[in-house]
């Protein structure tokens, strides 16, 4: 694990671990979607598991969905995978 990992993995927990112990939700959201988007996927699901499960069910419109930070989570991956292959060029060129 590198440096720079070990600072995005600690940055996201403890941006949606604040949102989970403050009453904040956005913060939670923020973290878990910096971590989807950095390509730290596993992680972000396995935090949004963790909240899900200990925020219990949701209420009003959002009961529909039973897990929603972990759709979240992976709603953000799939768009880092999908949309980095159109974004995020791998081969730069190496003239204009």
């Amino acid at each position: 694990m590198t440096q720079s990992s070990r600072w995005i993995y600690a940055v996201t927990f403890l941006l949606a671990a604040t949102g989970f112990l403050l009453p904040f939700w956005p913060l939670s959201v923020l973290g878990i979607l910096l971590s989807a988007l950095s390509g730290r996927w596993l992680f972000a699901v396995a935090v949004g598991l963790l909240f899900d499960i200990a925020l219990g069910a949701p209420t009003g419109t959002a009961h529909l969905l039973y897990f929603p930070y972990t759709v979240l989570a992976l709603v953000a991956a799939l768009t880092r995978i999908l949309g980095g292959s159109y974004v995020l060029d791998k081969t730069p060129q190496e003239t204009l």
